[in-house]
């Protein structure tokens, strides 16, 4: 199982879910880490995974953008 890197800051909401969701349906990835600016994205994004069976691992705050490491819950 692979880990794929998402960098979807400067897109608005819906686009970061959108992508967290396409990469979290495809088999071989086991973890996800995404990167946004979009405020509400964190919690939209923290939602969808864990109906998805994946859990967030990790939240860092940067200046100007987040980054969301999730793992898929086995």
């Amino acid at each position: 199982m692979s880990k794929t890197i998402i960098d979807v800051r400067g897109l608005a909401c819906p686009e970061p879910l959108i992508a967290f969701t396409e990469s979290a349906e495809k088999a071989d990835v086991a973890e996800i880490e995404i990167s946004f600016d979009c405020g509400a994205a964190r919690d939209n994004i923290a939602r969808s995974a864990a109906s998805m069976g994946w859990s967030v691992a990790s939240v860092t705050e940067a200046q100007d953008h987040t980054v969301m490491n999730l793992a898929k819950v086995p």
